[in-house]
């Protein structure tokens, strides 16, 4: 060994830099020039509803108290249908992940995913030093008769649905099935952050699921639906002792009290949560409708987003000309495909327009790609 790499070896980080050299940072979407332009990172374009901001102004008071999350974690459990001993609050759903990592999987273990994967699940499985299976997508959904026979003698399966970064959900009675066909001993981690945007006959049965499935891991958000991405909220749903090992990894006070006061506002707001829910499924149905007119390939979506055969270079000038963003498919995974976060009506007809114009000519911008 070389006087500079015994050197280099020597520094205090220098294992752990071995070890993450494969575990990328977080890429967030790109901003754009306005805000109703960016269509890049999933988030609800209406943003919160009234009564959560006034209600954030009054519990700015408070910040200087540790949170007490018991009564609002009542609440919620209530609401879900389940004993609050099933349920734990997280700083955002992606703490959950965290946790589970931390309370689950040891190095070595066989942890299962559909590919391209959600990125926090790919991050949480290299630290732990698990190995991951992948199962590639098919037309942009789970094969889930693959999952279940990758599952025998794995620790966990990573599962959202809908998908990200497609938009697929899971049938009914397919997620039925395929719960009854992984091996008993794999957790199945149902990473439901998009549930808000799927219709009603679409979204499973999760109280009856949990009562026939011990393994069964619910994973949610206040994100997406209800409008608090910058507040960190999510939660887990599971098995009382589950529940009880991943309070114990759990560091104290990992959601705020804004966050809280936020979120007992929002479950009181029916009204906004069903408008604004409403206007990103029909904008989500108008963007369909045109991709299908314009022959141009897209997953069919039940979130707040559409993903489409589209080549993110071929549309990135123009996009930015008219002060949009779209997330790129090389950063999720899906390389020659964007993925379109659902916006206001204004921002929506701006991006239709604009299609319309790139590729609805005989020499579109797909020749060239």
């Amino acid at each position: 060994m070389t006087a500079a790499e015994s050197a280099t070896s020597a520094r205090p980080w220098a294992a752990a830099a071995r070890r993450l050299a494969d575990v990328p940072g977080y890429q967030p979407g790109r901003a754009a020039p306005s805000e109703i332009g960016k269509l890049s990172s999933n988030e609800a374009p209406l943003g919160a509803s009234p009564r959560v901001r006034s209600t954030l102004q009054e519990a700015a008071r408070g910040v200087h108290r540790y949170p007490n999350e018991a009564d609002f974690s009542e609440r919620l459990a209530a609401e879900v249908g389940v004993d609050p001993d099933r349920l734990l609050l997280t700083n955002g759903s992606d703490e959950l992940c965290s946790l589970l990592g931390a309370a689950f999987l040891e190095p070595g273990d066989r942890v299962i995913s559909s590919v391209p994967a959600y990125g926090i699940d790919l991050k949480v499985t290299a630290l732990a030093a698990a190995t991951l299976f992948g199962v590639p997508l098919q037309s942009g959904g789970h094969d889930l008769a693959a999952l279940a026979t990758a599952s025998a003698g794995a620790r966990l399966l990573w599962l959202p649905s809908p998908h990200n970064p497609t938009g697929a959900a899971i049938p009914v009675d397919g997620l039925r099935q395929l719960l009854d066909d992984v091996d008993p001993a794999c957790f199945v981690i149902l990473d439901e952050a998009y549930r808000g945007y799927v219709a009603r006959d679409r979204r499973p049965d999760i109280g009856l699921l949990l009562a026939e499935h011990p393994n069964l891991v619910v994973q949610r958000t206040f994100s997406k639906d209800h409008a608090l991405a910058g507040l960190r909220l999510g939660y887990g749903i599971a098995a009382a002792p589950i529940i009880d090992l991943l309070r114990r990894v759990r560091g104290p006070f990992s959601v705020n009290g804004p966050a809280l006061a936020a979120a007992n506002a929002a479950l009181d707001d029916h009204a906004w949560h069903d408008f604004s829910t409403a206007m990103v499924i029909t904008e989500r149905e108008r963007l369909s409708a045109l991709l299908t007119e314009l022959e141009i390939d897209f997953v069919p979506s039940q979130a707040n987003f559409v993903t489409a055969r589209i080549p993110h270079a071929t549309m990135a000038e123009q996009l930015s000309r008219h002060g949009l963003t779209v997330r790129p498919g090389e950063t999720l995974g899906l390389p020659g495909w964007v993925r379109i976060s659902i916006g206001t009506p204004q921002a929506m007809t701006e991006l239709r327009r604009l299609l319309r114009h790139l590729f609805s000519t005989p020499t579109d911008l797909r020749s060239s790609s």
